[in-house]
């Protein structure tokens, strides 16, 4: 391993504690569920659904 490789930081992960993840969620499973049924698969469309209201339910302590 060259000298240089050694003496890069270590990359963190992103700061999420200002990133309303729930809320992401929520809308991307939406959007994915009108997908779901755009494309015939009620079932699926169900399942996502429920989970966009899990993901609007507020978290857990």
């Amino acid at each position: 391993m060259s000298q240089t490789s050694q003496r890069r930081p270590r990359a963190s992960g992103p700061d999420l504690s200002d990133y309303p993840v729930r809320e992401y969620v929520a809308a991307m499973a939406t959007e994915l569920a009108g997908m779901a049924r755009w494309d015939g698969d009620e079932r699926l469309a169900g399942l996502l659904e429920r989970a966009a209201d899990a993901a609007r339910r507020a978290a857990p302590a």
